[in-house]
């Protein structure tokens, strides 16, 4: 294990997906993926730590989407990334499950501060993780 913490970024659209996943992957293990259930079939092998959720793959499933992957992803911290903090769908994750918001346009800082916000309050940051 590399002591780095495990995120998931879910996303449809490629630009979107690859700043995420290079924002977060020198200080995570990070995957990315384009659909659910890509990220759930690896999730089998490798659990998520916390896992960002694009505004496009709740536009075409839906904010309920959060709450099948906060049940099926139970140890893992959800964040929205979406169009604002107020957008209905972000708002409506929020009520699904979700733990945090990253509003576009997305930035290095915003995107690092929010992840590693969820990370510190699951005890996830490897940083607060006890050593072995």
């Amino acid at each position: 294990m590399s002591g780095k913490a495990c995120v998931f970024v879910i996303e449809a659209d490629q630009v979107i997906r690859s700043a995420l996943g290079y924002i977060l992957s020198e200080r995570h293990e990070t995957f990315t993926f384009a659909e659910t259930a890509d990220a759930l079939s690896k999730a089998a092998r490798a659990a998520p730590d916390a896992v960002l959720v694009g505004s496009s793959i709740l536009e075409d499933s839906g904010a309920e989407m959060v709450g099948v992957l906060a049940r099926k992803l139970h140890q893992a911290g959800i964040i929205v990334v979406a169009g604002s903090t107020r957008s209905p769908l972000a708002l409506a994750g929020l009520r699904q499950g979700a733990e945090a918001i990253i509003a576009k346009p997305i930035t290095f800082d915003g995107v690092t501060h929010a992840v590693d916000a969820v990370l510190a309050r699951r005890g996830a940051e490897p940083s607060l993780a006890p050593s072995s």
